[in-house]
């Protein structure tokens, strides 16, 4: 094919799609785009066209008067990469709330949330994997709350998931003058969970489940009534709900995209209040926030960010209904310290202080050793049975690098009383995980039904073990059963 034909065929291509001169200056391909186009298209006449037809597609899900580019369709590649169960449409709406998260006056707020959800997201992960609801629905927290477990809605909704007090109650959340259970973020999790997965099987639509955490399954159900459809989709019947769902779900879409490819646009996670890694302790006893702030170096106000649900400093666990604490795992912390933190009958931070004195204080000599070529805070860990944690704090170590010839404190002699009790804890607590099993709920089970297929199982085991409030259950569900 000659120059002057190439060039005709392609100004043909061009003005049949009706797209702008300029268009030609806008293309920014990424390497995945280029490269999925140079293995899949036989030359560049034939990618040329499906570029163009692609856009023109785009054009009529986003608006006629509004110009596209190649950007959007390099966009909607990705988007289709990290659908997983929910669908991700890119349109008009969507195409505003994009610019506007990636734009550099929301940078600060966009790494802000980045830097969070390495904290929320665990959590999350973790109970929907349990549940079954789609991994993608974490991002919806982001535009709930902004992770903000104190954030209150002008309409009164509290929490990282922002439930109202009706429905928190209707989902056996705990609101008393001890807990506000909507700003705990495994048991608000739990109780959105549950939400959503009634929702869908009602509207059998994920985007429609979701509409209706915003406006309520009501709200949805008059609105396709409304719309005269029998089974529309969230974007057919978007039209026939208020005007803040209209905005909720392209939102979500939105956030999703962005956070899902946020090393594309330069959005860093930062240091927040939560940047410790932490660990879940259920505690089924008193304990004073005081104490375990102590006994892990922290300032009392640093620990209460990461247990946000207690309004006191006092958790008041039962065995019978025991209480989470998030515990950050600081470069001070012990655990044989905490354990005394967590079982101490002490009322005062200063004979907590004193216990905590007694069990550091020596009743031997210290054991040290030197630390030769090519040794790691890792290997010595490993050899002496010690945390790097235990490590860092004896040594004063800011940093886990170590010179050859310097002398270290590897271990600390113990309190050998308080040695044993927490040997023994340790021990009871693998017997413990020895026996537990895992079961899956199937149709027609209830927790006495499963309770009796178990050997010394019980519903209220059953119910303890999982955290739940009540006997509701849903098939697929995981559940953890202690035989014995």
């Amino acid at each position: 094919m000659n120059k002057i034909l190439y060039t005709a065929l392609f100004t043909t291509i061009i003005s049949v799609f009706s797209l702008k001169a300029q268009v030609s200056e806008k293309i920014s391909i990424d390497n995945d785009f280029y490269n999925y186009n140079q293995s899949t298209l036989a030359s560049p006449m034939e990618e040329h066209m499906n570029l163009l037809l692609e856009l023109d597609s785009i054009k009529k899900n986003v608006d006629q008067n509004v110009d596209v580019s190649m950007e959007d369709a390099t966009i909607l590649r990705r988007m289709k990469a990290i659908v997983n169960a929910i669908p991700l449409d890119y349109n008009s709406r969507v195409k505003y709330y994009i610019d506007k998260y990636i734009s550099s006056n929301y940078r600060p707020y966009m790494n802000r949330l980045h830097g969070l959800s390495s904290h929320y997201f665990k959590i999350y992960d973790q109970v929907f994997e349990e549940l079954g609801v789609p991994k993608e629905v974490k991002y919806l927290s982001l535009v709930e709350s902004s992770l903000n477990p104190h954030l209150v809605s002008t309409s009164g909704a509290v929490g990282p998931w922002q439930f109202m007090y009706t429905t928190a109650k209707i989902y056996d959340l705990d609101m008393n003058s001890q807990v506000d259970e909507r700003k705990d973020i495994y048991a608000s999790t739990y109780a959105m969970s549950k939400y959503l997965i009634e929702s869908y099987d009602q509207f059998n639509d994920w985007l429609l489940a979701l509409a209706s955490y915003n406006c309520g399954r009501g709200c949805v159900q008059r609105a396709i009534k409304r719309s005269g459809m029998n089974s529309p989709t969230y974007w057919e019947l978007s039209p026939f709900l208020p005007k803040e769902t209209q905005n909720y779900i392209p939102k979500f879409v939105a956030m999703t995209y962005v956070m899902s490819n946020a090393n594309l646009y330069d959005i860093e996670p930062i240091s927040t209040e939560l940047a410790y890694n932490s660990k879940v302790i259920m505690v089924d006893k008193k304990v004073d926030l005081h104490h375990v702030a102590q006994a892990i170096n922290l300032d009392l106000d640093k620990l209460k960010h990461y247990n946000p649900a207690y309004k006191k400093t006092l958790i008041n666990g039962t065995v019978e209904n025991p209480k989470r604490l998030f515990v950050p795992i600081t470069p001070q912390l012990n655990d044989s310290l905490l354990y005394v933190a967590l079982h101490s009958s002490s009322s005062t931070v200063s004979t907590v202080r004193e216990e905590a004195e007694d069990l550091a204080a020596s009743i031997g000599s210290l054991r040290k050793h030197r630390v030769k070529q090519g040794e790691s805070l890792s290997s010595l860990s490993g050899k002496y049975g010690v945390s790097v944690q235990d490590l860092k704090a004896w040594n004063n170590l800011r940093s886990s690098s170590l010179a050859a010839g310097r002398s270290l404190v590897v271990s600390r002699p113990q309190n050998s009383s308080l040695a044993k009790n927490v040997a023994s804890v340790e021990r009871v607590k693998k017997e413990q995980q020895s026996r537990m099993a895992y079961y899956v709920v199937k149709k027609g089970d209830s927790l006495d039904r499963i309770a009796r297929k178990f050997d010394g199982s019980s519903v209220s085991k059953i119910k303890t073990d999982n955290n739940l409030k009540n006997s509701f259950i849903k098939p697929g569900m995981k559940l953890k059963i202690r035989k014995g």
